[in-house]
């Protein structure tokens, strides 16, 4: 097999994220006459149709969908390296893309994001928050920070820490209501919690080596720990949050622990990325800052 063109393959790139090979060719600089023979040439070295393209339709081929991610992934490596070593020995360039949690983006990166960049002046860092569940495969983030480990399997997951998890409520909320002395007694109650906690009618707390699951009144989701909080302070039911968020409200009154002596299990905090991206440079070094932030001291 022939060698891949790189300026057809990033041709290629460009047209699927302009949608069209004419503002491609703008883009690059190509002859529209030379794009069009671009596309073919890579098709023909593909074997297979990669875009559908005509007068009123413009759109990727199943194997041009899938040929993307791949292209997209070579494509970035390459640029990583090029703009390391036109840089010079010890200096990052580029853009460096974040995606996290809105509230976990905030407390483990808000310290600390500013000494990185101090430290890599020329590294441009696109910090994307709640939204931890971006498409790393297809090239939506360079590196994700999430909450728990499904959908891990397939990439690079470093533990930062584990996260301790309370029910709280307000006693406001607590007093007109039966006391509650064990997980049955939460049936109705109503419930706010994170997207992966919650059904509808249904939540689900995990204790060591244990899974309850309980039907209650009602259920609001939400992938914002910030207004899961606000809403448990309203007194609109009972919360599922992080320690680190609930904690100054339960100090102070504000907020009652329930069910204290059932302990949850922790909420695991990764920073993940791409196997075939180990070796990015930029991504290297934000790794490798961020674990020196959080290894045990």
């Amino acid at each position: 097999m022939r060698d891949f063109s790189l300026s057809d393959v990033r041709l290629f790139t460009k047209a699927a994220q302009l949608g069209g090979l004419t503002p491609a060719a703008d883009a690059l600089s190509v002859p529209k006459a030379s794009a069009s023979r671009q596309l073919q040439r890579l098709e023909a070295m593909v074997g297979h149709q990669l875009l559908h393209r005509g007068s009123t339709r413009f759109a990727l081929t199943e194997e041009g969908r899938e040929f993307l991610v791949a292209a997209g992934q070579v494509l970035t490596i390459l640029d990583d390296v090029m703009l390391s070593l036109s840089s010079g020995a010890g200096t990052l360039a580029g853009r460096l893309r974040v995606a996290a949690p809105h509230y976990y983006g905030r407390e483990l990166l808000g310290l600390h994001l500013p000494e990185f960049m101090s430290a890599y002046p020329q590294l441009e860092v696109v910090v994307e928050t709640g939204n931890d569940r971006v498409d790393l495969f297809r090239d939506e983030a360079d590196v994700a920070i999430r909450r728990g480990r499904d959908g891990c399997d397939e990439m690079v997951a470093r533990h930062l820490k584990n996260e301790p998890m309370v029910l709280c409520a307000t006693p406001g909320y607590l007093e007109p209501r039966p006391a509650i002395e064990s997980v049955s007694d939460l049936a109705s109650h109503a419930f706010l919690v994170s997207e992966v906690e919650g059904r509808k009618k249904e939540i689900s707390l995990s204790v060591t080596g244990k899974t309850h699951r309980v039907g209650v009144e009602s259920v609001f989701q939400s992938d914002d720990l910030e207004l899961i909080l606000k809403l448990t302070l309203a007194a609109k039911g009972i919360g599922l949050l992080p320690l680190s968020l609930a904690q100054s409200h339960v100090d102070r009154g504000a907020l009652t622990s329930v069910l204290p002596s059932l302990k949850l299990t922790p909420q695991e905090i990764n920073l993940v990325y791409l196997p075939s991206r180990r070796h990015s440079p930029k991504i290297k070094t934000f790794v490798d800052y961020v674990l020196n932030i959080f290894k045990p001291s």
